[in-house]
């Protein structure tokens, strides 16, 4: 059993004292010297006390116990192993180990191996490749419901009066991490999970939960009933299907992300010379590297950037397909009906202009209302969705402009979701769809040539070029944000990287949350001791 450091650090501190007063005694001034036994003890046990209290508020992050693993017997001749206290002069041996062992780990003489793990791990990051179609079977993915062994238990805020239940973000299957860690530090079975506070504005809290297998008979885990709405009161701005233009009653923020499976993907971090080899960069090594991993047979060609063309009309027979649909389009038009193009009617009188206006927002909330009676992921049947379809298609004038990005909104939710209807959407939308989930993405973009009154002519050549934002990722280096993650570099590894990824329902700002970790924490699976490093661009 584990003795709490508190009181191991108040027994050791009252030790040290009345040794030093026993062996002053001895030495020097004999032992009728001493003060009253009651006195001696009263002041042993006030230094004990001050001295684990100092411990506690400054330095249990700053000099944490070394722990000797369980799993492993303890003998004399192991190097690692405590001396035995036994009498006031193993006391003082004693306090002496525990010094040596929790010094500034720039002075430790394990620095150099430590060292050479952080630097493998800089050098393999691990990035999560999203998978299509999402309703694929893995136990690594975003958001949903989580898949655990029987009797886990779902965190709760430990900052807030109230207690409510963490979101759930993601989790990882540590069988495929671990064929991915090039440190052999991540746990080889089970699965990692990862909850936070998705409120925005709130002290923010977060916990890391280690599932140990095998995770054969798992299940998804009973939801708690107050699990809060996502993102808090943000949540309406944030969901797609939901709408900050109607009564609070009916805006039905949910309280689960959608679910995206990802398989957990590494490859060797190019290096780069005119870079800070300490964060992660945008450069054409990193970029190719991650088209490669992204398309490992064969990148496919680049192709121009194409402008939103498709025109209004129904994109596929079924379409509204599920009530998330709907209330995608009903979200939209009440949106954009709040304030209206100008050029909305005008043709007509100002008077009826206004009729016409009014009466498609009330059709609009109308027609969210209704649909926030059933799942979002629940599927219209033919005639419902025909009959919603007129009702949008009179309102056509709104949704023109963007028709297929919102289109492509529609579909993307409804595979996170895991709707009923997802067997409805067409391959060639799907696969559109899929194309916003890569790691990177290759197109061609114009670049002017020839001098520069060539130039004010419009002359330019077409340049191959990939998209590829930073991807969430464990290990590797960090991004570079107006923060202070650099001041862990060299010491810590960095478990997490997470930022908004709003096509995964992801919704974090302008901002990035690292979560940092030392060599030997990760080792000992205490994922308690990580570390959050929240900074914005």
């Amino acid at each position: 059993m584990k003795t709490p450091r508190f009181l191991t650090v108040f027994l050791c501190s009252a030790g040290v004292l009345l040794a030093a007063a026993l062996l002053k005694a001895f030495l020097v001034s004999g032992f009728h010297t001493l003060p009253p036994a009651k006195i001696l003890i009263f002041a042993c046990a006030s230094f004990g006390l001050v001295a684990a209290a100092i411990d506690w508020a400054l330095l249990r992050d700053i000099v944490p116990f070394r722990r000797v693993s369980g799993n492993r017997p303890v003998s004399e001749d192991d190097p690692a192993a405590p001396p035995r206290i036994e009498s006031a002069e193993s006391l003082i041996r004693f306090m002496s180990h525990v010094a040596d062992e929790n010094a500034p780990s720039a002075q430790a003489d394990t620095s150099l191996a430590d060292g050479a793990i952080i630097d493998r791990a800089r050098r393999n990051p691990i990035v999560f490749r999203e998978m299509f179609l999402p309703a694929a079977t893995s136990l690594s993915f975003y958001g949903g419901i989580p898949i655990a062994p029987a009797g886990f238990s779902w965190p709760r805020a430990r900052n807030k009066r109230e207690k409510a239940p963490l979101s759930f973000v993601m989790q990882w299957d540590c069988a495929e991490l671990a064929r991915k860690d090039a440190t052999g530090l991540l746990p080889s079975d089970g699965a990692l999970y990862f909850f936070c506070d998705l409120a925005w504005g709130d002290p923010f809290d977060f916990q890391f939960v280690y599932a140990a297998g095998p995770s054969d008979h798992w299940h998804e885990v009973q939801v708690p009933a107050d699990l809060p709405p996502v993102y808090g009161e943000e949540g309406v701005h944030l969901v797609p299907y939901c709408s900050p233009r109607v009564e609070r009653r009916v805006q039905d923020v949910p309280s689960l992300l959608p679910r995206w499976p990802f398989a957990p993907s590494t490859f060797p971090y190019p290096e780069s010379e005119d870079a800070d080899r300490r964060f992660w960069h945008e450069g054409d090594a990193v970029a190719e590297a991650l088209l490669t991993l992204e398309h490992p047979d064969q990148a496919p060609p680049a192709e121009s950037i194409r402008k939103e063309t498709q025109p209004f009309g129904r994109p596929f027979p079924e379409f509204p397909h599920d009530w998330a649909a709907v209330r995608i389009v009903a979200s939209e038009l009440l949106q954009r009906l709040q304030h209206p193009d100008p050029s909305l009617l005008r043709e007509r009188f100002e008077h009826d202009r206004k009729t016409a206006l009014r009466r498609w927002g009330d059709g609009a909330a109308e027609l969210y209302t209704s649909a926030t009676s059933r799942s979002p992921a629940a599927a219209l049947d033919v005639s419902a969705s025909d009959k919603i379809w007129r009702r949008i298609e009179e309102m056509a004038p709104v949704l023109e402009r963007g028709w297929g990005s919102l289109v492509q909104e529609c579909i993307n939710t409804s595979l996170g979701i895991r709707s009923e209807a997802s067997n409805a959407i067409p391959a060639n939308l799907v696969a559109e769809c899929a194309r916003r989930h890569e790691l990177a993405s290759v197109y061609l973009r114009g670049e002017p040539t020839g001098s520069q009154s060539q130039q004010t002519q419009g002359s330019s050549i077409q340049v191959r070029s990939i998209h590829s934002p930073p991807p969430n990722h464990m290990f590797g280096p960090p991004s570079f944000v107006q923060g202070h993650v650099e001041e862990y570099l060299n010491e810590w590894v960095l478990l997490l990287e997470l930022s908004s990824r709003k096509v995964i329902g992801h919704q974090f700002g302008e901002g990035v949350y690292q979560f940092m970790i030392r060599p030997v924490h990760l080792r000992e699976r205490r994922f308690d001791r990580a570390k959050l490093v929240a900074s914005a661009y």
